[in-house]
């Protein structure tokens, strides 16, 4: 079962190349889904706001970024090794930057 949180590594090809990866999809819909949207997980820090600092948490053998401006939608099936998962509040500061990162503050929601 695939939760949100969750960091898999996966061949995005081209420069990305294989990497890191963490699900962001809303858990409630994960088991019905062919496909999820996932951010990139890089060593290199660029600098950016929209940057998380995950030190190697989920089992990662460097320091790493979660780069909330590079979003992916991938089948679920390209996902090739599961590497741990991510906590709640981390999850919650990645949910934060992709927030801003999609200049999506001032949405409000209406569900």
């Amino acid at each position: 079962m695939m939760n949100r949180g969750d960091v898999w590594r996966i061949d995005l090809g081209g420069k990305a190349g294989t990497r890191p990866v963490v699900v962001l999809a809303r858990q409630n819909v994960l088991d019905y889904l062919q496909k999820v949207v996932v951010a990139e997980i890089t060593t290199k820090s660029q600098g950016y706001p929209t940057e998380v600092f995950i030190d190697q948490r989920a089992n990662l053998l460097q320091p790493s970024f979660v780069q909330t401006d590079c979003l992916h939608t991938v089948a679920k099936n390209a996902l090739q090794k599961y590497l741990g998962s991510l906590d709640s509040e981390t999850m919650q500061l990645i949910s934060q930057k992709v927030v801003f990162a999609l200049q999506l503050e001032s949405c409000s929601p209406q569900y």
